[in-house]
């Protein structure tokens, strides 16, 4: 994986669009105080990174597209912190390998528009078979929120990034930008 490709496009596409990023991750922090607009708030900052990352205008509106898929950004939500919770349960190690291989979960929920456990299935797919570089991903892009997150403002600037620098890997891992080709067809869950 072109690392050093994924990074210099996502800080492109947030250069280009800084000021609907930061105002719209601004809102989703505070719109986070009430505990029930957390999911679609971030469902739709992977929205907007989706959307910026495919050459299209950003908008503080897009923020707002998760509570057009408030269940399912719900559901997926519950169903990561419990997966997730899981694992970490079990000595910690099998939650970071899960928080790994469900780390493009949330991005190919918004890029596919399938449902919950689909999402969740290929980016398990997607992670095992690019297991090392999903991790030095991940290791990177943890770095660079626990930089951010030691400041409010730096948060602001590094969570979108995240979110961007993650549809850029998973365009990487997926072979050609904007390729978005299903793998998995059946949607079995909410949608």
């Amino acid at each position: 994986m072109d690392f050093e490709g994924i990074f210099k496009r996502s800080w492109d596409v947030f250069k280009e669009n800084i000021a609907a990023y930061v105002v719209a991750t601004l809102i989703a922090f505070i719109g986070s105080i009430f505990i029930v607009t957390i999911a679609p708030l971030f469902y739709g900052l992977a929205y907007m990174a989706v959307k910026g990352m495919g050459g299209e205008k950003v908008e503080i509106n897009d923020l707002f597209e998760g509570f057009n898929n408030f269940v399912k950004s719900w559901v997926f939500f519950i169903l990561f912190a419990i997966i997730v919770g899981i694992g970490f349960m079990f000595l910690v190690l099998p939650g970071i390998v899960l928080s790994i291989l469900m780390i493009y979960a949330l991005p190919l929920l918004v890029i596919r528009g399938y449902g919950v456990m689909d999402s969740i299935k290929e980016s398990i797919e997607i992670s095992k078979n690019n297991f090392v570089d999903t991790l030095v991903l991940a290791i990177i892009l943890w770095v660079i929120s626990a930089i951010g997150g030691m400041t409010y403002v730096g948060s602001l600037l590094t969570t979108p990034f995240y979110f961007l620098a993650l549809v850029a890997a998973l365009e990487a891992q997926m072979g050609a930008e904007g390729s978005y080709t299903a793998e998995y067809t059946e949607v079995s869950d909410v949608e």
